[in-house]
């Protein structure tokens, strides 16, 4: 199956009255812990080897200057409770009931926790941590690597170091199918607020770190990139870039003041990125239903049976470097949702007046496509380019129109389905009026111009993983 996001017009031959826009996500929950501060990136979610959902969090407790780890569970992902944590898995004199034996020394920070899907079960969960016992006064951060079988049992995996410089949070982490690695996205040095890529395959060996993506000439006077967290969808690599801004201009280090606000980026390769539209998709202006938020860290994305996203972001109504005291009763988990595929889409961008898709050609293998879309109208053509010049095979005026919303139209027209088509080079039109276009998905092999012709005048058919 391949699957069409619309972060770009690289796979498109028509693209008429459409304008790209982020999807908006919808507050649905919120955690706090009255007793631990953790408005920065220090929630992760998961699942665990029960199906439930897990939240290990961790902040400064009750406004000292103490950091601390903790685990809360849900049936939903959405309402959380204080996890019940097995004798041996406590601390030896907890501050919480929930609170797990994790040492951070000197306010070490989880950098990320990551499901590892080529683990064995015994290793199965992996934190990523920033030790900074020889913060002060070395200037020197121990990023290692921590595994468990089931999210309460943590051991140091040896020789595990991921960034040999030493950093901090922001960091991310994802499988990337196509390398068949484990990718960290971490910032190159403590301090620097640009983001680097190194994989793993073992967690013991990492590629050289390279430089990712760093701040640019379009961004606002002296933003930074202070980090970026990602996620793998259908073939595509889904990025959340945090921009850090607004800040007072001093010689000191950019820290105390400013907002965190959240772009999107994307890869077809999980190791090349490119930042999508330059604006938020979430950030200190946006309100998704639950007010205004000066700091945002989206830090887990977890998919759900309908397709749809819960996101769990830490968050923070004071602005970035609060102290402890100042932070008190001022973060929460927030647990947003967004629709199947709902991070980028084409929209009518002149209401009342058609819009038109057509993609490149794909070959095809048989079956339906579906279609997820928000429309006043809607119909689907199919043109048939295998002897080399588009031929109408199924018009817009046999297909049974669609008004409404749907994650999954599948387009019917009276002359027939699409069956008598396979092997064939296909090129696949929408048009729409007073709609929003989320993402298109068939089982075909797409095409770029000389793939074609090559299919159809040699029978060569090549495919290229992360083009």
């Amino acid at each position: 199956m391949f699957k069409h996001l619309f972060f770009d017009d690289t796979r498109l031959l028509k693209r008429e009255n459409l304008a790209r826009d982020y999807g908006k996500p919808v507050s649905c929950g919120t955690f706090i812990d009255p007793r631990v501060s953790c408005g920065y990136a220090w929630a992760f979610a998961t699942r665990g080897p029960d199906g439930r959902f897990y939240l290990l969090y961790h902040g400064y407790l009750d406004g000292q200057k103490k950091i601390v780890p903790a685990l809360a569970v849900s049936d939903d992902g959405v309402s959380f409770k204080a996890a019940e944590i097995p004798e041996d898995a406590l601390p030896k004199q907890p501050a919480l009931p929930n609170q797990l034996d994790i040492p951070l020394p000197n306010n070490s920070e989880i950098a990320t926790l990551f499901d590892d899907p080529t683990a064995p079960k015994s290793e199965r969960y992996k934190i990523l941590l920033s030790d900074h016992t020889d913060l002060y006064p070395k200037r020197f951060i121990d990023d290692y690597v921590l595994s468990s079988p089931d999210l309460f049992h943590w051991t140091r995996m040896a020789d595990s170091c991921w960034n040999t410089r030493g950093t901090e949070p922001v960091t991310g982490c994802f499988h990337n199918p196509i390398y068949k690695t484990n990718v960290v996205l971490t910032r190159p040095d403590w301090g620097q607020r640009r983001f680097a890529i190194t994989e793993t395959v073992d967690w013991h060996r990492y590629s050289p770190m390279e430089l990712c993506m760093q701040a640019d000439s379009e961004d606002l006077p002296l933003a930074e990139i202070y980090g970026m967290t990602a996620l793998e969808l259908d073939g595509w690599f889904i990025g959340f870039p945090l921009i850090y801004t607004g800040f007072p201009q001093s010689f000191e280090h950019k820290f105390r003041g400013g907002t965190m606000g959240v772009q999107l980026a994307y890869s077809l390769n999980g190791r090349h990125w490119q930042r999508s539209l330059r604006k938020y998709f979430l950030g200190p202006e946006l309100d998704v239903g639950d007010g205004l938020w000066q700091m945002t860290f989206p830090t887990s994305y977890l998919k759900q049976e309908d397709g749809s996203w819960l996101i769990y972001t830490g968050s923070s109504h004071a602005p970035h470097g609060s102290t402890p005291e100042e932070i008190l009763g001022m973060t929460a988990v927030r647990i947003l949702r967004l629709r199947k595929d709902g991070f980028i889409c084409l929209k009518t961008e002149k209401a009342d007046e058609p819009s038109l898709l057509a993609l490149r050609e794909a070959v095809w293998n048989g079956g339906d496509l579906t279609i997820n879309l928000v429309a006043e109208n809607a119909t689907c053509a199919i043109y048939d380019t295998t002897d080399g010049v588009p031929t109408m095979v199924r018009s817009h005026e046999d297909c049974i129109p669609f008004s409404g919303d749907s994650t999954n139209w599948t387009p019917q027209w009276k002359n027939g389905n699409l069956d008598d088509f396979k092997k064939k080079t296909l090129i696949v039109e929408i048009a729409m009026t007073n709609g929003k276009l989320f993402s298109i998905e068939y089982d075909a092999i797409p095409l770029m111009t000389l793939e074609g012709i090559r299919y159809r005048e040699l029978g060569i058919l090549e495919q290229h993983p992360g083009f």
